[in-house]
C-alpha cells in the first residue's frame, strides 16, 4: 500500500512540472548591430578610421590576417521585439589601410 502511494504521489508530482508555462528567457545579443543605412555607406575606398567611425570597432581582427575585420552579430533566444541586424556576418578587408573587399554574408 506504501508503494503504490508513494509512486502515485511521485508520478502526480513529475505530471505537475508540465502544467506551467516555460520560464522566461532573456534575448541575448552579442557583436555589432550593423543597420542598412550603415551598409550603404560603407564604400570602397574608405580608411580604417572612417569605417571605425561608421560601424564601430569590430568584433573579430585575426591576428594572421590583420588587415581582415570581422562584425558578427548572434542572438540568443530572440524574441520578435528583438533587433535584428542586417548584417549578420560582415567581412571588410583591408589594403594599406584602404577598404579594398566587402563581403556580406
Amino acid at each position: 500500500m506504501k508503494k503504490s502511494v508513494l509512486i502515485l504521489c511521485a508520478a502526480l508530482s513529475l505530471s505537475a512540472c508540465s502544467l506551467f508555462p516555460p520560464p522566461y528567457k532573456v534575448p541575448v545579443t552579442q557583436g555589432n548591430l550593423v543597420t542598412q543605412e550603415q551598409l550603404s555607406q560603407l564604400q570602397i575606398g574608405m580608411s580604417e578610421s572612417q569605417v571605425t567611425y561608421l560601424l564601430g570597432n569590430p568584433m573579430l581582427r585575426d591576428t594572421f590576417k590583420p588587415n581582415e575585420w570581422h562584425y558578427l552579430y548572434t542572438t540568443l533566444y530572440a524574441t520578435p521585439e528583438t533587433q535584428k541586424s542586417d548584417a549578420n556576418d560582415l567581412v571588410l578587408i583591408f589594403n594599406d589601410g584602404v577598404l579594398t573587399q566587402i563581403k556580406n554574408n
